[in-house]
C-alpha cells in the first residue's frame, strides 16, 4: 500500500466517475450497474479478476465503445457527449500501442508527437519522466519488454493528460520490470498526475494504490482508500491440519468464520482480533493438532474473497 495518500480535498470534482454503468453483449452483463469514483491526484486501483469487466469499462470512458445505460463523467464532463472537450487531459493505454520496430524510442515519439500536434521539445521531457534517458537511441525491436512499456507509458505523457489509464499495465513483465513501472506511476501520481490502474492482480496493485474499486462480474464490491478497507477486518489466522473439513467444522462450530486456502484454514471472527491460540485450543480439543499457525497481514485479496464468499486466490 502506498504512504501517499492522495492530495486532493474531499471537495474536488473526481477525474474520473460512472454511475450504474451497464454494458451488455447479448445475454451476458459485461457491466452491471457498476459505480466508480475516481478522484483527482492519486493513483487509484480498478480491481478484479479477468473477465470482471475492468476493460469494458474503461473503453466506455475512452468512448471506444458505447454504454446501454447509466452515466460517464471526465472531470466533472458529461462523455460521451462532451468527450472531445477533456480526451486531451487523458492519456491511456488500453492495447498494446504500435512502435515502428526499426525507429528508435526517441525517433518514434518524435514522430506520433508530430501527428498529435504536441511540441517536440516533449519529446526529451517524457523520456527522461519514464527511465529511458541514455537508452531511446536503440532500434524498438531490440528493448526488453519493461522498455517497450516504458516507451508506452512515454508515448501517453507527449500531450501532458492529467489523466493516466493504465489496463492491464503488468501483464508479462518481470519482476524488475513490474518494480520499475510501479516506480513510474508513483513519481507520476507525485507530480500530480491522477493514474487509474485496471489490474487482476489485487495484492501487486495494493502495493502502490491509494484508492480502489474492487468489481466482480460488472458489479462493485467496494470502494475507498486502501487503508480504510483493510481496516474494516481483523487478520486471519492461517492453520493447516490433516483434516481440513473436519477443522473447518469444529472452528465454525466454535463461532469463527472458516474459508479454505489449498489445504489451509483461514479463520476469522468477525471484525474483531483472533488469538492463534484459540484456534490451535479448538483445533485441538476436537482431536486435530496444527501443523502450522501463522497470522496474515490482511491484504486486497482477502477483502476480495470476504466480499464474494470465494474459494481461492483471486486471479
Amino acid at each position: 500500500m502506498s504512504d501517499h495518500p492522495p492530495p486532493p480535498s474531499a471537495g474536488s470534482v473526481p477525474a474520473a466517475e460512472t454511475v450504474r454503468l451497464c454494458k451488455r453483449y447479448g445475454q451476458i452483463k459485461a457491466v452491471d450497474e457498476l459505480t466508480m469514483t475516481v478522484p483527482a491526484g492519486g493513483i487509484h486501483g480498478f480491481l478484479g479478476p479477468n473477465g470482471s469487466g475492468k476493460t469494458t469499462t474503461v473503453r466506455m470512458l475512452l468512448g471506444l465503445i458505447p454504454a446501454d445505460s447509466g452515466t460517464m463523467r471526465l472531470f466533472g464532463e458529461p462523455v460521451p457527449a462532451r468527450l472531445a472537450q477533456v480526451i486531451d487531459k487523458v492519456g491511456a493505454i488500453v492495447e498494446a500501442p504500435k512502435f515502428f520496430d526499426t525507429f528508435s524510442a526517441r525517433k518514434n515519439l518524435a514522430l506520433l508527437a508530430q501527428a498529435i500536434g504536441a511540441p517536440l521539445s516533449r519529446v526529451g521531457e517524457v523520456i527522461e519522466q519514464v527511465g529511458l534517458a541514455g537508452r531511446e537511441r536503440g532500434d524498438f525491436r531490440t528493448y526488453s519488454l519493461g522498455m517497450k512499456q516504458r516507451l508506452a507509458v512515454a508515448a501517453t505523457l507527449l500531450k501532458d493528460p492529467q489523466l493516466l489509464i493504465f489496463d492491464e499495465p503488468t501483464n508479462g513483465l518481470d519482476p524488475q520490470g513490474i518494480h520499475d513501472f510501479r516506480a513510474t506511476v508513483r513519481q507520476l501520481a507525485d507530480a500530480g498526475k491522477t493514474v487509474l490502474v485496471s489490474s487482476h492482480i489485487l495484492a501487486e496493485v495494493q502495493q502502490v494504490a491509494d484508492t480502489v474499486t474492487i468489481i466482480a462480474r460488472g458489479r462493485t464490491l467496494a470502494e475507498g482508500p486502501v487503508a480504510t478497507l483493510l481496516a474494516a477486518g481483523s487478520d486471519p489466522v492461517r492453520a493447516v491440519v490433516t483434516d481440513p473439513a473436519r477443522g473447518a467444522e469444529l472452528l465454525r462450530a466454535a463461532g469463527l468464520d472458516v474459508r479454505s486456502d489449498g489445504r489451509a484454514l483461514l479463520v476469522t471472527r468477525g471484525d474483531a482480533a483472533l488469538d492463534p491460540a484459540l484456534v490451535a485450543r479448538v483445533l485441538g480439543e476436537g482431536g486435530l493438532w496444527v501443523s502450522e499457525l501463522s497470522v496474515l497481514r490482511r491484504n486486497l485479496e482477502q477483502v476480495y474473497l470476504e466480499l464474494t464468499g470465494a474459494v481461492g486466490g483471486a486471479a
